[in-house]
């Protein structure tokens, strides 16, 4: 269980700030929720306090496990037919999961296919930049509360 003044991550929207904790009364059942205000955003969103786990709030991860899990971004990922077509359920199952490593897998796919479609002299799709820019917001989040603002640039965030 969360306190007020504790930072949470919660999955696409990144690194919040459990700011308080209200009641509300939803069909005569009365509900408790976490209210989170997202740092570097005017977003702030209510938890239901029991459904936090398997909406994937979690605490930021140590500077150590953080480290460890960035190794792996920039990694170039072979494109096949069948990630094209499996695409779009994979990056929506990748943003909703809330975890670094799959934010991470989801960029470097989508870097690999920027990369794959300038080489082509195609355009990357619109759904596919949003997406991008949506798992790297997420990690900066992260990266910036828990080793910095200049490690954003250091793992070539910005």
């Amino acid at each position: 269980m969360f306190k007020v003044r504790d930072y949470v991550v919660y999955p696409k929207y990144g690194v919040g700030k459990v700011i308080k904790k209200t009641e509300e009364v939803v069909g005569k059942k009365e509900r408790k929720y976490y209210k989170i205000e997202f740092i570097n955003s005017p977003l702030t969103i209510s938890v239901p306090i029991n459904q936090s786990d398997e909406l994937g709030l979690r605490y930021p991860l140590s500077k150590y496990s953080l480290r460890k899990e960035l190794k792996k971004l920039s990694k170039t990922v072979k494109i096949t037919k069948s990630t094209l077509k499996t695409l779009d359920l994979f990056a929506k199952e990748k943003l909703n999961s809330g975890t670094v490593e799959d934010a991470i897998e989801l960029v470097n796919l989508l870097k690999s296919l920027a990369s794959k479609k300038e080489k082509e002299n195609k355009n990357f799709s619109y759904s596919a930049t949003q997406r991008l820019e949506i798992a790297v917001n997420f990690l900066k989040s992260e990266v910036e509360h828990v080793l910095g603002t200049k490690a954003i640039s250091h793992y070539d965030l910005d």
